[in-house]
């Protein structure tokens, strides 16, 4: 049984480029007056983990260009707290380096691993998640959190649930992850019945993920080990790590009865397009959802999503279904079905050099 103390590590490094305009290198989506109210994504993260590790033991991994927009958004979390990639290497890598960092700190430590850009509906269903996620981290295996799904998604890894785990409440074996499937494979996963979302949160000590990725990872493995033996080789070596993600460099590989997943309905979101962005605020009788901070008007208009930067005010007349998004420098317009293309949007300025709007 491991004893240690929870450090939370929360990833924020990430660019959001689906969610352009708003969501920039500089101020990705983690960081932007999403929620109602205008609190932020990573500050409703770094909220939610009071139920299991206070804020000096909240871990911020992200890029050196976003620091100051995470002491902005999450003044709670110490200074020290908030760990410096030299470079973006996935997330295999930033976990490897959040578990260096609170292993210093605390050898026997349990981690809890959560993205930055999440939003979950139901707090308490979370708590209840997490408590039961860390008692069994602390029993030696991988855990993940599943979300039951609602529809034959595509976007989105999913976990194959086995057998129940034995003493737990609702904890279950992983048969195997899977990786996003196409539409008919969805769809079959849905009616099955025995497949989860893979919400992207993981448990472990922290010994117990740095000896996986030194098996599955070796090269990754030697890196993490030279820094945390000195920590000033991280500028010079990090960029050398393989940039893989930690389910596909590590999860899918880990032997049957390794890992296991706590299933939740959560009303969870990874807020990964705008069309999925209308679910944190509240709709009008008409379906339009009105975000950002700044104004918003409709006439004869229904199902849309208007984000209006502070100071902006943006107006729709007879339009149903569209993706309305008007920030200081750029106005992006979109049906909601296209809200998964807006990369392509960010490809063409990355092609015409307009690095300004990036």
């Amino acid at each position: 049984m491991h004893t240690g103390q929870v450090f939370a590590i929360i990833m924020a490094g990430g660019g959001g480029t689906r969610l352009w305009p708003a969501s920039r290198r500089r101020r990705p989506k983690q960081f932007l007056p999403l929620l109602p109210g205008g609190e932020t994504l990573l500050g409703a993260t770094v909220a939610r983990l009071a139920t299991i590790a206070p804020p000096s033991r909240v871990l911020i991994v992200t890029a050196r260009g976003q620091v100051d927009e995470v002491h902005r958004t999450a003044p709670s979390i110490p200074r020290e707290n908030v760990v410096v990639e030299p470079q973006a290497r996935n997330t295999a890598a930033c976990i490897g380096l959040g578990a260096v960092e609170a292993m210093r700190r605390d050898p026997d430590a349990i981690l809890a691993v959560l993205p930055s850009d999440q939003h979950i509906l139901h707090a308490d269903r979370l708590a209840a998640a997490l408590d039961e996620a860390v008692a069994v981290a602390r029993r030696g295996l991988v855990v993940t959190i599943g979300i039951r799904p609602d529809r034959p998604e595509t976007g989105y890894g999913y976990i194959e649930v086995g057998a129940a785990l034995d003493g737990a409440n609702s904890a279950r074996t992983v048969a195997r992850f899977v990786e996003k499937p196409d539409r008919p494979t969805a769809e079959r996963y849905l009616a099955a019945g025995t497949y989860l979302w893979n919400s992207g949160i993981f448990f472990f000590s922290a010994r117990r993920v740095l000896a996986a990725i030194a098996t599955h990872l070796p090269k990754l493995g030697q890196i993490l080990d030279a820094i945390a033996a000195d920590p000033s080789r991280a500028e010079a070596l990090y960029p050398e790590a393989p940039s893989t993600s930690i389910d596909y460099g590590v999860m899918e590989k880990l032997a049957a009865g390794e890992v296991a997943v706590v299933p939740g309905d959560l009303g969870w979101n990874d807020v990964g397009a705008w069309s999925a962005v209308p679910d944190l605020g509240a709709p009008d009788a008409q379906g339009n959802v009105a975000l950002g901070g700044g104004d918003a008007v409709t006439v004869d208009a229904r199902g849309n999503l208007v984000y209006a930067a502070p100071g902006r005010v943006v107006t729709a007349l007879g339009v149903d279904d569209l993706c309305i998004v008007a920030t200081d420098d750029a106005v992006l317009v979109l049906p909601r079905s296209r809200a998964q293309d807006v990369r392509e949007i960010v490809r063409a300025l990355e092609q015409q050099k307009r690095d300004s709007y990036l």
